[in-house]
C-alpha cells in the first residue's frame, strides 16, 4: 500500500490523503511516486473516455461510416466535439477565475445542446467572429 497526499486544486492549503493498493511490488521498477502519478493520469484518461462514450455520444451510438477513411473522419469529428466542450469549460473557468476541474462536463454539454438550435438560426452577420 502506498500512502501519499496531494494539494487540493480548489484549496491549496488543504491536503488530500490517498491510499493506493497495488500488486506491483518491485520498488526499483515501480517506485511509489511513479505509481501515484500514473494512477492519477490513468483516471484522467478514464474520465475522458467516459465523457466521450457516455455523455457526448450516448451509450448506443455507433460509428455509421462504412469506409475506413470515413470512420477515421467520424472519430476525428467526435474528438473535436469533445475538445470544443473542454475548451469552452477552460474559457469559462478562466473568466470566472476558478479551476476548470470545478466545472462539469455534462453541465456544459447540456448548455451547449440547449443553445445550439438558437445559434444555428442566427443570420451570418450576427455570428461571432473570433
Amino acid at each position: 500500500m502506498i500512502e501519499y497526499t496531494i494539494e487540493n486544486p480548489d484549496n491549496p492549503e488543504e491536503q488530500i490523503k490517498y491510499r493506493l493498493i497495488t500488486s506491483l511490488l518491485d520498488i526499483v521498477k515501480f517506485p511509489a511516486q511513479l505509481l501515484a502519478c500514473e494512477y492519477h493520469q490513468r483516471w484522467e484518461v478514464e474520465n475522458t473516455i467516459d465523457e466521450l462514450k457516455v455523455h457526448l455520444l450516448g451509450r448506443k451510438t455507433h460509428i455509421r461510416s462504412q469506409k475506413p477513411r470515413e470512420v477515421v473522419q467520424e472519430i476525428y469529428g467526435l474528438l473535436l466535439g469533445h475538445w470544443a466542450i473542454r475548451s469552452l469549460i477552460f474559457e469559462a473557468a478562466t473568466s470566472a477565475e476558478v479551476s476548470p476541474l470545478r466545472l462539469s462536463f455534462t453541465g456544459t454539454l447540456r448548455v451547449v445542446r440547449r443553445v445550439l438550435p438558437k445559434f444555428q438560426r442566427l443570420p451570418p452577420q450576427e455570428l461571432p467572429f473570433f
